[in-house]
């Protein structure tokens, strides 16, 4: 475990042996099965999730109950359904592992409170924060200007292999379109060479 957290607390900050150690304390692994929730909407959720492998992605429900899939998240990523933990409100977001997942998972209050005795664990939280911040405004921003298709084209850049790993369905999700409007957008592109 220790080189996982200690490079996954890397990737933000370098952070003293100590501090890494009082983390590790803080996480235990955990592996979740392919559709399986960490969170699930109208839930208060206590526990962030650091993933190690796998692919867990948080949707919505629309009003006719159709899914919109929001993001998706993969090794070396922190998730969870932080906006209500820091509200200390249910979800209104499900958090479900898509692939069989790997990671650690750690209760988001004693992490707060650790905060608050340990600066350093406050500048990885500030750090994570930024990250995330950085991440829904970039996603806003592909949704504002690129089309679908670059979208999709992003997503294979980011994750190579999600086609074999996960449904069209759920890419499609991702993407704000239909399965059929994804077949096309493959067909196409395997048609111009593009992939």
């Amino acid at each position: 475990m220790s080189d996982d957290i200690k490079n996954f607390l890397h990737q933000y900050i370098n952070l003293s042996s100590d501090i890494v150690s009082i983390f590790e304390d803080l996480v235990v692994f955990t592996e979740l099965e392919p559709s399986e929730f960490l969170t699930k909407i109208g839930e208060f959720p206590n526990d962030f999730f650091i993933i190690k492998s796998g692919i867990i992605r948080s949707y919505l429900l629309n009003e006719n109950g159709t899914e919109a899939t929001r993001a998706f998240f993969t090794a070396g990523d922190i998730t969870g359904a932080s906006s209500a933990m820091m509200r200390r409100m249910p979800s209104e977001v499900n958090y479900q592992a898509l692939t069989k997942v790997t990671g650690y998972k750690g209760d988001f209050y004693k992490f707060l409170e650790l905060t608050l005795q340990y600066h350093e664990l406050s500048l990885f939280y500030i750090k994570t924060l930024e990250n995330a911040y950085l991440k829904a405004e970039n996603i806003i921003l592909d949704v504002s200007t690129l089309s679908a298709t670059e979208r999709y084209l992003d997503l294979k850049k980011r994750i190579p292999n999600i086609d074999d790993l996960i449904t069209q369905r759920n890419i499609a999700s991702y993407l704000n379109i239909s399965p059929v409007q994804l077949s096309r957008i493959r067909k196409k592109l395997i048609n111009e060479k593009l992939f």
